[in-house]
């Protein structure tokens, strides 16, 4: 009977032990998903920051284009005038 009883306290002891490890995994794998989480919401705000700079860029070099083509016609209108 002894044996049984000390069996039993093993078994409740291995099975504490093993319900421990388990929620230390589960609390790791949670916060491992958290990170994924927090990693995938930076990745979208730097892809949406760096599609904003693109588009900044893209209006300056238009407006580059623009003013360069009226500096072109600037200086066509000077060389006629001049002619």
């Amino acid at each position: 009977m002894e044996d049984r009883i000390s069996n039993l306290q093993s078994f409740a002891q291995l099975s504490m032990t093993m319900l421990r490890i388990m929620n230390e995994h589960m609390d790791a794998m949670d916060e491992r998903q958290r990170q994924a989480e927090e990693n995938q919401r930076q990745a979208e705000e730097n892809q949406r920051q760096a599609e904003e700079r693109q588009r900044e860029r893209d209006a300056l070099l238009n407006q580059l284009v623009q003013a360069v083509a009226v500096m072109q016609a600037d200086i066509v209108r000077i060389d006629e005038t001049h002619s």
